[in-house]
């Protein structure tokens, strides 16, 4: 049993019902398990119910629609196209930045933990300038790299 959490279903749209299969589309806040939801109608309707087929059509800002194949992307970095690549900041867009110095970006790329840092409590995108350096976890006691990127 997973525990209760807060979640926000900002769309739930019936697509198709038959007798015994129905088919939705949900948007809905980051962290919200699909299965469950699914699984909570069932049982909300007094029946049972279990996921089929579920496919992500939109995580944060990726979107299906905007998608290639690995076939196709092969062929245009073959070509020399990289420009369809995303930088990695592209990913991580929703975390806040937090700026270190050149001495501590090369601590943090050695896996050291730097002293207690002014940042409030949570998780940050460690930048060297413009470069990603790490995700940390800030902490009273200490910064924590999460994880590295090797990015010089």
């Amino acid at each position: 049993v997973l525990a209760e959490r807060q979640l926000t279903i900002f769309a739930l749209d019936l697509l198709d019902a038959r007798a015994d299969a129905a088919d939705f589309a949900v948007t809905c806040s980051k962290g919200t398990y699909v299965r469950s939801l699914a699984r909570d109608i069932a049982l909300a309707l007094g029946t049972v119910g279990h996921v089929a087929a579920l496919r992500r059509t939109r995580a944060g800002p990726f979107m299906l629609d905007a998608a290639i194949s690995l076939d196709k992307l092969a062929a245009l970095l073959q070509a020399g196209d990289e420009q369809v690549i995303l930088p990695l900041t592209a990913g991580l867009d929703d975390i806040p930045a937090l700026p270190v110095t050149p001495e501590d970006a090369s601590a943090l790329r050695q896996g050291r933990l730097l002293p207690g840092h002014p940042a409030s409590h949570g998780l940050y995108l460690a930048t060297d300038g413009p470069v990603p350096v790490a995700l940390v976890d800030v902490s009273s006691a200490a910064i924590r790299v999460v994880r590295g990127f090797n990015m010089n």
